[in-house]
This record gives structure tokens, C-alpha cells and sequence, in this order.
């Protein structure tokens, strides 16, 4: 019972063969034989034989392939957070919003932006800010769908995509946002740290069927609930565009 994969009966002959990607197991090639008096002991060790022959052909395929995923997973990820990077949704917009049109769906943008982020980092550094950032990031994370995109936007700024939603539930999930990295703390030495965070909503198609300028909106918004006292959700509405001062 060493195969943790084999998952028939184990009074069954089985023969489990790693295939080692990277040094890590990335598959594994499972051979089940029957009971003990049915099993051809000869006849399944020839297909072990070719299997393993298979294998090391495909190996250096395989390690090719990963490396190429990874390195295409790195260039679109940020390093400090692990989210999504700007370049990745620059790649990968107008597959998302055509998709979303054509299904008659609902797209939420969340811009977020932590309050007051510079003075942390000017009074405890910017290692500490790192953390900080790293936390909102997880929280924002832990608050959507698997199936949301998260995106470090630059900076302190957060853009979460919110992908298939009703109208107006992008600002329940934005309060949720809110509320959560509100309760917060993040343990540095000798101290707690506690911060908020401020918060744009608008929704495409409903506010705009044009993704950059959707994104504008929830900026737009963004500074409105920077003005109204920061720890808010503002939804984007035609009246803040008209304003100059945004």
C-alpha cells in the first residue's frame, strides 16, 4: 500500500511508476493486474517495461513544457504579492470582456487602495510596508471566487475582476473587502498594525462596454471615497465623470 494513487482494491496486483518533473512527482502511471490468481506477472512487466521506455522519451518534453509555464506564469505574476500583474490583464482583456458580453453577463471592477500606505511606510519602513501590502493582497484574495481575477495594479493599488456577477453585487463583495481588511492586524515587532482600505466599484457593461475606461470609472470612484473619508465603497455614477477634479 505504498501508491497513495491507487485507489481500487488493494488485494489487486498494482504497480504505481512516478514520473519525476523537476525532481518532484508530476504523474503517475498506474497498472492494475487483478487478483493474484488472474494476474499475468509476465505479461504486465512487459507493459511496465514499454511504459518506463515511454517515460524517459517524454521526460525532456515535459520538463520543457514546465519550465515554459513557469516562466510565462512568472512574467505575468507579481513577486511581492503573488498576484496577477498589469501585464497580464493587458494580454488577456479582451478575451474576458468578449466573453462577458457575448454570455449577456455582468463584470465588477474593484479598485482598491490601503489608506494612508505611505505613512507606514515612512514611519516603519519599507519591509514593513511589504508585509502589510502582502496581507491585503491574501485578504482580498481569501474574499472572492477562485474563478475572480486579483491584480496588483501598481503601487498600493488593487484591482479585483469580478467575473459573472448580478449587477450590484460587486459592491457587497467590495464591502466584504472592506470590512475584512478593516479587522486586520499585522504582527510586526513589538507592534500591531492596522489599516483600512478605500474602494471603487463600477461595472461593465452597465456603466461602459469599454474595459479601460470601466477601469477609470472605479478609479474615479476610488477618489471619491478617498474624499469622503477613506474606509468606504464608493459606487462609480455618471455624476463624479462630470466633475473636473476627476
Amino acid at each position: 500500500n505504498i501508491c497513495k494513487n491507487y485507489l481500487a482494491d488493494i488485494n489487486e496486483i498494482h504497480v504505481c511508476i512516478p514520473i519525476i518533473i523537476g525532481g518532484n512527482v508530476g504523474g503517475v502511471v498506474q497498472f492494475v493486474c487483478g487478483k493474484r490468481d488472474v494476474c499475468n506477472i509476465s505479461e504486465i512487466e512487459k507493459k511496465i517495461s514499454r511504459a518506463q521506455q515511454y517515460i524517459r522519451e517524454a521526460q525532456p518534453v515535459l520538463e520543457a513544457k514546465r519550465l515554459m509555464k513557469t516562466l510565462k506564469e512568472s512574467s505575468v505574476r507579481d513577486t511581492l504579492t503573488g498576484l496577477y500583474n498589469r501585464r497580464f490583464i493587458e494580454e488577456s482583456y479582451e478575451g474576458l470582456c468578449s466573453r462577458i458580453l457575448r454570455r449577456g453577463s455582468t463584470l465588477g471592477l474593484l479598485m482598491c487602495d490601503i489608506d494612508y500606505f505611505k505613512q507606514t511606510n515612512d514611519t516603519y519602513g519599507h519591509d514593513v510596508g511589504d508585509v502589510v501590502l502582502r496581507e491585503t493582497a491574501n485578504v482580498v484574495r481569501q474574499c472572492v471566487r477562485e474563478s475572480d481575477v486579483v491584480i496588483r495594479f501598481g503601487g498600493e493599488e488593487i484591482l479585483v475582476l469580478l467575473l459573472d456577477t448580478k449587477p450590484e453585487d460587486p459592491v457587497l463583495v467590495a464591502e466584504k473587502i472592506r470590512s475584512k481588511v478593516e479587522a486586520m492586524k499585522v504582527s510586526i515587532t513589538g507592534d500591531l498594525i492596522q489599516k483600512t482600505i478605500s474602494i471603487g466599484v463600477s461595472e461593465l457593461p452597465t456603466d461602459t462596454q469599454n474595459f479601460w475606461e470601466a477601469i477609470k470609472f472605479a478609479d474615479v470612484a476610488l477618489y471619491k471615497a478617498k474624499e469622503l473619508g477613506r474606509n468606504r465603497v464608493v459606487r462609480f455614477s455618471p455624476e463624479m465623470w462630470q466633475d473636473n477634479k476627476y
